[in-house]
């Protein structure tokens, strides 16, 4: 099975684009798209879904490179960008796995904040 790094190179060759095309429409560095296709950076989530726009692929193969997988988590999009920082870390490196954790534990506590303030608790 290919990696994430792959799976986007690949896109990009059958959309028939150039690194820095696709590094000029998500207004990130040329740099950052190639050291993605390297598999030493990831797209965040934002960027990752607007790739998959672009490149008219589905997050689910640019993140397993396998179009069903866990598709019924795409009515939640919290669920969805768990799921994909998920795939990010079955393949990451080190500091890659703290950003990507970062980004699940920071998900997670939105979801049991507080009620807002003023708010009667029953």
């Amino acid at each position: 099975m290919i990696g994430y790094g792959e799976r986007l190179a690949l896109a990009l060759k059958r959309k028939n684009l150039k690194q820095s095309e696709l590094a000029e429409k998500l207004k990130i560095a040329r740099t950052a798209v190639s050291k993605i296709i390297n598999g030493t950076q990831y797209l965040d989530f934002d960027l990752a879904v607007r790739t998959c726009e672009i490149l008219e692929i589905s997050l689910d193969w640019l993140a397993y490179g396998n179009e069903g997988h866990n598709a019924i988590y795409h009515r939640n999009p919290d669920r969805q960008r768990i799921e994909y920082l998920l795939s990010i870390i079955r393949e990451a490196e080190y500091p890659l796995l703290i950003v990507a954790m970062e980004e699940i534990i920071e998900i997670r506590l939105k979801g049991t904040r507080q009620d807002k303030p003023g708010k009667p608790k029953v």
